[in-house]
């Protein structure tokens, strides 16, 4: 289960409802392996070591007065103060415990790794740093306004971009805004179009003239009026798109991608149309869409997945939103998929190139949540207990099956 991580974190903290003590709990009678990551995760000499490896410190004496400093500032701020004479690690146990979950929660990889008709059972990596390293995506895109002129846009800037008809643009907090609202009266009436565009390790927001959102995946791309016209809202995308689509029930929501057309009223749904994966796929959150290739028409509902191929349209039940969505929430999430499927999502994410030598090694499966913001050596770690080996040439990662 992807969450094991959480409800140990939950537990350091004492944070547990009675429905998690019993998940847990149950986690644990699962496997003899299973309850020795949980008795690793919350030992004193594990707990310890997390504290003492986030202040880069050697000495257990040191790294005791520096929890203590840190909870004590804590402390104070909520108003709870415990008091002690004497600095021992049973006298802050508690303390350490809340302290550390954090550390744990972001320094433990908490992946589940299972080879295929491997007989080991998973394991939690460690993560530690290699060199040389590449880091991961960031907060960028580009828009190409009606004129043709293409901005750069970032996280860290905060600029108005220019008027396109009657709508302002700007980018505000890491999120390109069109603004109707506040554009002065008087616009051309003529269609403008923008295109936001992200490369290979970008990602991006927009929030559009009606207020829909959208969060765009690297090497993804949507083309949309400035202004909607009366009747439609229509926009094209490539690569991988959410939508927060507003309500509006005069103005249906068209999203275009290869032929396939997915029309809305209001509603939350992911499109995954990459060039290297075999189908266009929708998936539902919330609301009602209807999928449209050709002459064929589908339904979806929430929990549902349109798959369209050349021409069909395949509606699958129960896929995983949680999975699905996982990048927009800054995770990679995996669940008994093959590497050199993995390898796509990271790729485009980490912008390289991957090479596989040897036999065996697109076979192996993964199961588990990696976050996007690590270091591509911190995923190469994971791999490592895989056995399988791999080295960094400039922007090409080379994967190799011990």
């Amino acid at each position: 289960m992807t969450n094991i991580v959480l409800l140990i974190h939950k537990f350091l903290k004492d944070e547990l409802d009675e429905g998690e003590k019993l998940e847990l709990q149950t986690w644990r009678e699962q496997s003899d392996v299973n309850n020795r990551i949980f008795e690793k995760l919350t030992g004193e000499d594990y707990l310890l070591a997390a504290v003492s490896d986030a202040y880069k410190i050697d000495s257990d004496e040191v790294a005791l007065q520096k929890i203590n400093a840190l909870i004590d500032q804590s402390e104070q701020a909520t108003g709870y103060v415990q008091q002690t004479d004497k600095i021992t690690f049973r006298s802050i146990w508690p303390r350490l415990s809340v302290a550390a979950a954090i550390l744990i929660l972001l320094a433990v990889s908490a992946v589940y790794i299972i080879r295929k008709n491997h007989k080991e059972a998973p394991v939690v990596a460690e993560v530690k740093k290699a060199k040389p390293d590449i880091a991961p995506g960031t907060y960028k895109a580009t828009v190409t306004l009606a004129d043709g002129s293409v901005v750069s846009l970032d996280s860290a800037t905060n600029k108005i971009i220019g008027q396109q008809g009657s709508t302002a643009i700007k980018n505000s907090n890491g999120q390109l805004v069109y603004d109707a609202k506040s554009s002065p009266a008087g616009g051309t009436g003529e269609m403008l179009y923008n295109t936001v565009s992200t490369a290979k390790g970008q990602t991006y927001p927009v929030l559009l003239s009606d207020n829909s959102r959208v969060w765009l995946n690297s090497e993804s791309s949507i083309r949309f009026p400035v202004a909607f016209a009366p009747g439609e809202r229509k926009v094209q995308i490539t690569g991988e798109v959410y939508f927060e689509v507003a309500h509006d029930a005069s103005k249906p929501f068209i999203a275009s991608v290869n032929g396939v057309d997915i029309q809305v009223l209001g509603t939350k749904f992911n499109i995954n149309a990459y060039n290297d994966e075999e189908a266009i796929r929708t998936t539902l959150i919330e609301g009602s869409v209807r999928v449209s290739k050709g002459g064929q028409k589908k339904q979806i509902k929430p929990g549902q997945q349109a798959q369209v191929i050349s021409n069909d349209i395949t509606v699958l039940d129960h896929v995983d939103l949680d999975k699905i969505t996982a990048w927009k929430q800054g995770l990679f999430a995996f669940k008994g998929d093959k590497l050199q499927d993995v390898m796509k999502d990271l790729a485009r994410w980490y912008n390289i190139d991957v090479v596989y030598e040897g036999s065996g090694t697109k076979d192996v499966e993964i199961t588990g949540n990696i976050f996007r913001n690590w270091n591509l050596s911190e995923v190469l770690k994971i791999l490592s207990t895989l056995n399988i080996d791999s080295r960094i040439e400039g922007r090409k990662l080379i994967l190799k099956a011990q």
